[in-house]
């Protein structure tokens, strides 16, 4: 069973598993779902992170696939 979690980033919400976001253990999403960096909440229990919403695609598709496209 995969864990999934949804983010909200500068108001863009991304669903994707826990163990992609433990991918990379020492970067800042490493440490926030290892419990080692602080997480906040939006309303609706999604995790919130203030960056740019539509950029963070790349990122997530990065620690999907360990490969950097860029547009």
């Amino acid at each position: 069973m995969m864990d999934t979690l949804t983010l909200n980033v500068g108001g863009h919400l991304y669903t994707t598993s826990l163990s992609t976001l433990q991918r990379y253990p020492d970067s800042m999403l490493g440490a926030m779902f290892r419990g080692d960096f602080p997480t906040a909440r939006d309303a609706q229990g999604n995790y919130f992170i203030d960056r740019d919403g539509p950029l963070f695609r790349y990122i997530l598709n990065f620690l999907r696939t360990s490969k950097l496209t860029l547009p």
